[in-house]
């Protein structure tokens, strides 16, 4: 999927921050720090409350000053265009793919044969976020759920239980994960603040090569962090505030 390049190095205040490693041109890496986004998704049945408790999530969220995205799945399509608007008029056209800018929102509206993952979602359109709420992507995997259950529409738990971080159900329920009532949106949050936290603290490294991620083991993180870390703590300013740290290599 193509789209206008995002800085992913936006960073700002004392955070937990990933490694990325990425092309920054033909002959260059570029060696950066920065956040990225809890990735979850509400999946369930047509009717058993997701957009309603993402709805919730968001503004309890927001009260909390987090950065919070919301990404829904539509199966059967949408339209976002208006007739005889100019962005119509354009795809009417022959356009494959339309920007919009106004002086506080963008919008793409782009034609694709194979649609984006929720991950890939976050990555390159919310990188400097604290959370990505999807609704739906029930399908896709190693990505983190939450499954929403509702008496009579939903009652089943249908990921895998690898994926599942808890369950919010308005009936009684035995899961070995937490479990939420629908109107426990505070606990909710907290549920998800502490799993940003563990989640920052246990994968506070991501390696990519050519956008492709590399997976390193603890030891690996643990190494490559200290020593770059270690690197710029010894030759930044003290009363210079650190947001960001890039290294380009020459090969």
């Amino acid at each position: 999927m193509t789209k206008a390049e995002h800085n992913p190095l936006n960073s700002s205040g004392n955070r937990k921050f990933d490694m990325h490693i990425r092309p920054a041109d033909d002959k260059k890496n570029l060696i950066g720090f920065t956040k990225s986004p809890l990735v979850v998704s509400m999946v369930g049945n047509s009717g058993a409350g997701k957009t309603t408790l993402i709805e919730k999530l968001l503004r309890e969220l927001s009260k909390r000053k987090c950065k919070v995205a919301a990404v829904k799945h539509c199966p059967h399509g949408f339209d976002m265009d208006v007739e005889e608007k100019d962005s119509w008029r354009f795809k009417q056209a022959g356009a494959k793919g339309i920007f919009v800018t106004s002086p506080d929102q963008i919008g793409l509206i782009e034609e694709t044969e194979q649609p984006p993952t929720l991950k890939s979602i976050a990555r390159y359109y919310f990188p400097d976020f604290d959370i990505v709420l999807g609704e739906g992507f029930s399908e896709e995997k190693e990505v983190a759920k939450i499954v929403i259950l509702r008496k009579e529409i939903s009652e089943d738990i249908r990921s895998p239980q690898s994926d599942v971080l808890a369950v919010v159900s308005d009936f009684e329920i035995k899961a070995d994960k937490p479990v939420f009532k629908p109107d426990d949106v505070s606990r909710i949050a907290d549920f998800i603040e502490l799993i940003v936290q563990e989640d920052r603290m246990e994968n506070s490294i991501t390696l990519l090569v050519n956008k492709k991620p590399v997976p390193l083991n603890p030891f690996t993180q643990k190494v490559l962090k200290n020593i770059i870390l270690g690197v710029v703590d010894s030759l930044h300013k003290e009363d210079e505030k650190l947001e960001q740290i890039e290294v380009k290599i020459k090969v």
